[in-house]
């Protein structure tokens, strides 16, 4: 007798005496004799519920990594652990690299210039066998258009459905790095300042210390630290980015307040950007000659005045001068001897910007004039521009 069947297969929601929701799935198989209706019916009902969840967990799970794989702002690399080729790359990859993605696939990471060569490749790979896990804190990446960037590289060994398989990640550290970089400059910079302070109120101290009497070596070096100090305070707010000539005279006068306007002129265009040494140098040059007027010089009687003034010369090398003009004070009398007074407003300031100081004693009243080439002085910026600058103050 020969018999035949047909089956079909469904599924359903049946909903248990409990309660509870459970899928099930039909399968209802029939039996024929020959070409006769069918005799038996088979039904098999088979609870797939569990089954159900796993599979919607699956590609819920499926959708999440691919949306992170995706959108992720690293670059995701999938390899054969068997070829050492890439299988799959995400969008970012393929952004970092300056690739498409068909043309990463089924290339070595050397190819692509993340590891210097099929060495190093080979090398990264039998590390993975034995550690499961590489990392590279700091490769050197060339794109394809021959950018280069910096990349840290973390590589993972996996099992996916029995079948080995490597992630690396990628992660793009070029501006991370110029950061560091900057931040070791800035604490290089931080260590030099720190030593010529020390050095500067080192000198301050012995060079004080050996002219006066014991009781005015305080008040002295109080006033020369004060000065540094307001210099200091300057810088530190500009973040290094120069120090305004017009703000430095300002605070190194400022206990001569009253009298700016009046007694106290200063004239010279602004917004000119003195650089760090300049800035330390004219500083304590402008505050030593301060002191010296209101002790002996113009500001010391009532009728007596100062005239700060600077300027840019035009010329094929573009000059930069400042003066410090006293006049109607008593009468002047070049010193006899040479303190340190003298050598922070003449050789101290001569170095700061490798210029030339003149200092003269006629009987109206001293002038001292700083001379050097605009370069030395300011913070690096187009000559010309400088020059504009100035003709338009």
């Amino acid at each position: 007798m020969l018999c035949d069947s047909c089956e079909s297969r469904d599924e359903c929601v049946h909903i248990r005496n409990d309660g509870r929701p459970v899928t099930v799935e039909v399968t209802m198989t029939s039996l024929r004799n020959g070409g006769k209706p069918p005799g038996i019916r088979f039904l098999l009902i088979h609870d797939v519920t569990e089954r159900k969840q796993l599979d919607a967990k699956l590609a819920v799970s499926e959708i999440r990594y691919r949306r992170l794989f995706e959108a992720a702002h690293d670059g995701v690399l999938i390899l054969d652990p068997d070829t050492r080729k890439i299988i799959d790359a995400n969008p970012f990859m393929t952004t970092l690299l300056e690739y498409g993605k068909e043309q990463l696939i089924g290339k070595e990471l050397f190819e692509i210039g993340l590891l210097k060569d099929e060495a190093a490749s080979k090398e990264m790979f039998r590390h993975l066998q034995s550690l499961q896990e590489v990392r590279y804190e700091n490769l050197p990446l060339k794109t394809r258009n021959g950018r280069h960037q910096d990349v840290e590289v973390v590589a993972n060994l996996y099992d996916e459905g029995g079948h080995p398989m490597i992630q690396c990640n990628i992660r793009d550290i070029t501006e991370r790095r110029r950061g560091e970089e900057h931040v070791k400059l800035l604490m290089a910079e931080v260590n030099h300042r720190a030593r010529n302070l020390l050095a500067l109120v080192q000198a301050f101290a012995h060079q004080t210390a050996k002219h006066g009497d014991p009781t005015t070596f305080m008040t002295r070096l109080s006033n020369r630290l004060d000065g540094l100090a307001a210099g200091q305070d300057l810088m530190v707010r500009s973040q290094s980015q120069g120090v305004e000539l017009a703000d430095l005279v300002e605070v190194q006068v400022a206990h001569f307040k009253d009298l700016i306007g009046t007694r106290l002129l200063i004239t010279g265009p602004r917004h000119m950007m003195l650089n760090m040494a300049a800035a330390q140098g004219i500083g304590m040059a402008v505050h030593e000659l301060g002191t010296n007027a209101a002790k002996y010089g113009a500001l010391s009687n009532q009728d007596g005045r100062v005239v700060i003034t600077w300027k840019i010369t035009s010329s094929a090398e573009p000059m930069f001068s400042m003066s410090w003009l006293e006049e109607d004070g008593p009468r002047v009398v070049p010193p006899t001897r040479k303190g340190f007074g003298q050598a922070v407003i003449g050789r101290m300031a001569e170095a700061s910007v490798d210029g030339h100081v003149e200092l003269l004693y006629p009987k109206s009243g001293l002038t001292w004039t700083l001379s050097a080439p605009a370069k030395n002085v300011f913070m690096p910026t187009d000559p010309n521009n400088l020059m504009r600058r100035h003709d338009d103050a």
